[in-house]
């Protein structure tokens, strides 16, 4: 039961009666639970510390509970994962318990906040970090109703890293692991690409050694299941390191003669759901005979990410969670792509321990998007649905559309209804939005600020050679150094959250342009030479001269010179009048 349940929905089976209650969620992150803070003092084995760390309850859950702890990465702190993740959604979404530690305090030579998967000290069970954290989850165990058969971990970079790191150390405890931009057990910090170069260059362990690496390691018999998630654009935490993970993984759980990638491939589907970009996202399962109907031994997503995030703090190389429509685009952390909180959890609720369903509902899977948007007055076609049970394995799912009216704009929705052996009923609903694209979406605000305001306002990011120059979110057109906290420039929001160097077509503006039956109205520019220059409206020929008008603006890339734009396109030097 691997696939994704992208549904919001409240169960109750009763021996004569199926009762079934749908619950549209709004669409901005709402937490329905309660965050209770703690600290594990520090332990009496070799390199423990006092680890502080965060509880997400949801509301009204189900006892006892799965559990998930969530690791965050280098230069963030348990909040980031809490605040921008998307996970405290899922839990709420699909009754989890989500447990976030916090490094706190850490020895040796490392980046701020990084787990130490690569200390010896620090990953072997019964000492250092990897210890703390699995004293960290008993200590929950011991406030809260845990399932012992649904324990599970997941993280980023180095918090992907430690999560492979537990799932050897302690496979014992745990059910299931998803490491995002992780790094193999036994791995040195060589692993990491830390060039600043794209793409990234790293050196690594044989697979052979990684394997003999967790064989020693490994106390257990049990085939932890392993989620592998990757940019393959990542230029901190490269490719080669989620097929390294995989491989070894493969070699040290599988059957000899279904111990490749190829051999152990059982199938591969596009990764669902995703918000607004699935960035070619493909989700592949590997099991211990390669047949589908296995249980999962591995799982990779992997994504044709972008390099470049919203947040100035990044290093725009590609290396990030991503957090879906429900998450916030923070610290290495975006909105925009296949949704993990989903995907990981599609994953981890079908991978228990003993191998059952705790609620044994089936699974219902919607194809496509969720909410879909439609023209107004185009033909609507229901991309459909599947649904898994773990003990009947596929179900049929009917499909309800009656409600969708293209000729009307308007919300409308798809019900899904999926019903197992036991008359067990699962239903699901999709969102379906009917649009009219003539209507103009932006909002034509204006602001006017310094560069260094409209980044920290989120209308412009900071990027070029070492992110010292500022573009806007929109065009990303060059408007000033990231250090420029005096100058005005305005900016014109399109859609929400776009915003532009020029005014809309869709605000009574022309875009910068004369293209349409719009009066021109002129737009100049207060800015740098070298901002003009990259924005088009100059060009360097032993000085800046304006482009089209060829006036002199001056030799130093830094002045600072008004440019206006004539109807027929030419840049000009001065205001408008």
């Amino acid at each position: 039961m691997s696939n994704v349940a992208f549904s919001w929905i409240r169960r109750v089976a009763m021996p004569a009666l199926v009762i079934t209650i749908t619950l549209l969620l709004p669409s901005s992150p709402v937490s329905a639970g309660q965050t209770d803070s703690y600290t594990l003092p520090q332990q009496s084995y070799n390199q423990s510390r006092a680890r502080d760390y965060k509880v997400y309850v949801p509301d009204n859950l189900q006892s006892p509970a799965p559990m998930v702890m969530a690791l965050h990465s280098c230069k963030q702190t348990n909040n980031d994962v809490l605040n921008d993740w998307g996970m405290k959604a899922a839990a709420d979404q699909y009754g989890f318990i989500l447990v976030a530690p916090y490094i706190t305090s850490y020895d040796g030579f490392r980046n701020q906040n990084c787990w130490g998967f690569w200390f010896e000290h620090h990953r072997h069970q019964g000492a250092g970090e990897v210890e703390d954290l699995h004293q960290i989850a008993l200590a929950v165990e011991s406030n809260y109703a845990v399932d012992p058969q649904r324990r599970y971990i997941t993280g980023l970079s180095s918090g992907g890293a430690m999560a492979v790191v537990a799932a050897v150390a302690h496979n014992e405890y745990w059910a299931a692991a998803a490491p995002a931009s992780g790094i193999p057990y036994g791995e040195d910090a060589s692993s990491v690409s830390l060039t600043g170069q794209c793409p990234g260059s790293a050196t690594f362990h044989s697979v052979s050694q990684v394997v003999s690496d967790m064989e020693a390691e490994l106390d257990g018999a049990y085939p932890i299941p392993l989620m592998v998630l990757q940019n393959k654009n990542d230029c901190t935490v490269i490719k080669t390191s989620a097929d390294h993970i995989r491989d070894a993984h493969l070699k040290a759980f599988g059957d000899p003669a279904f111990d490749t990638p190829t051999e152990a491939k059982a199938e591969s589907v596009a990764c669902s759901p995703y918000y607004q970009n699935n960035y070619g996202c493909i989700r592949t399962r590997y099991t211990q005979d390669g047949t589908s109907g296995a249980r999962s031994l591995v799982e990779t997503v992997y994504l044709d990410g972008p390099l470049a995030t919203p947040n100035s703090q990044d290093t725009d190389h590609g290396h990030y969670w991503v957090g879906g429509e429900q998450a916030s685009n923070g610290k290495w952390a975006v909105r925009v792509g296949p949704s993990y909180p989903d995907v990981i959890w599609s994953f981890f609720s079908g991978h228990s321990r003993d191998g059952t369903a705790p609620e044994g509902f089936p699974v219902i899977t919607l194809i496509g998007d969720s909410p879909m948007a439609v023209a107004l007055n185009t033909s609507f076609t229901d991309p459909g649905a599947t649904a898994d049970d773990t003990e009947d394995g596929s179900v049929t799912v009917m499909a309800d559309c009656s409600s969708v009216d293209v000729s009307t704009v308007g919300s409308y929705s798809c019900l899904y209804t999926a019903t197992d052996s036991d008359t067990n009923v699962t239903t699901v609903e999709r969102q379906v939005e009917v649009t009219d694209p003539n209507v103009p979406t932006e909002t034509c605000e204006q602001v006017t600020a310094s560069p260094s305001a409209h980044v920290s306002s989120g209308r412009a990011y900071a990027g070029g050679s070492y992110n010292l120059r500022v573009y806007a979110n929109g065009d990303d057109v060059d408007i000033g150094g990231t250090f420029d906290s005096w100058s005005n420039v305005p900016l014109y929001e399109g859609d929400p959250g776009r915003w532009f160097t020029s005014e809309p077509v869709a605000c009574n503006g022309n875009g910068g342009g004369n293209g349409g039956n719009d009066p021109f109205i002129c737009q100049d520019w207060n800015a740098s030479n070298l901002s003009h220059s990259m924005a088009g409206r100059a060009y360097y020929a032993g000085g800046y001269y304006s482009t089209g008008g060829d006036d002199y603006l001056g030799a130093i890339p830094g002045g600072y010179v008004w440019v206006k734009e004539s109807p027929d396109g030419v840049f000009e030097k001065g205001q408008c009048q």
